[in-house]
């Protein structure tokens, strides 16, 4: 744990959570993980994720639900580096950005096939792997407005974003970035706001290898 940016359990002062919350991440923390190619990894880091919401509360509540949006939205907000890069001309990520930040702030309701009308091709793969799964994000960002689909469609967001290149390329980042979602986003979203910071894509870190 101690290559990057987020390599101490500092969590915000300003914030209450519940016991539970704090335990949970206290304990997700001092794991290690397979999918995050850290040496004697032996956990699956989905089960971590899983484990974290399931702290939020009943994924019907609408409370929880709308804590979910602000979690899927930080790391969707992260992965928006990646878009500008390959594709600096579409305007699609803004415009679901926009969408999302006016349901969150004046609960203006996106229809459910929103998603599919603005992403037609999103089954189809393009040239870059990492702006594939960039745009995988945002378009289950969409999605997760649906309170019955909002669990599964950020577990998904979580597991693209983290274990993949949708936020940095780098493997070594796998772990950082698994700790600034611990530390930094999962935190703020189960208080309804958005992360202090975003990870940055331009991190660099050395080879694995």
């Amino acid at each position: 744990m101690s290559v990057g940016y987020y390599t101490e359990l500092k969590l915000p002062q300003n914030l209450e959570l519940p016991n539970n919350l704090l335990n949970k991440i206290r304990e997700v923390w001092g794991r290690k993980y397979l999918d995050l190619y850290e040496n004697g990894g032996k956990w699956n880091v989905e089960q971590a994720f899983e484990e974290v919401l399931q702290t939020f509360g009943s994924k019907n509540d609408k409370i929880v639900h709308q804590r979910y949006v602000y979690m899927a939205m930080g790391i969707t907000l992260a992965a928006q580096a990646t878009l500008k890069h390959y594709f600096p001309d579409d305007s699609r990520p803004d415009i679901v950005l926009a969408k999302v930040n006016n349901w969150i702030e004046n609960g203006v309701e996106v229809p459910d096939y929103f998603a599919d009308t603005l992403f037609p091709d999103i089954l189809q793969g393009g040239m870059y792997q990492a702006a594939d799964e960039a745009y995988n994000i945002f378009y289950a960002l969409l999605k997760s407005l649906n309170k019955e689909s909002a669990y599964e469609e950020l577990i998904d967001i979580l597991y693209e974003a983290i274990t993949g290149d949708a936020i940095s390329p780098f493997a070594a980042a796998k772990r950082d970035l698994f700790n600034w979602w611990i530390i930094d986003v999962v935190p703020r979203a189960y208080c309804m706001m958005l992360p202090s910071s975003l990870y940055q894509r331009t991190s660099v870190f050395p080879s694995l290898s």
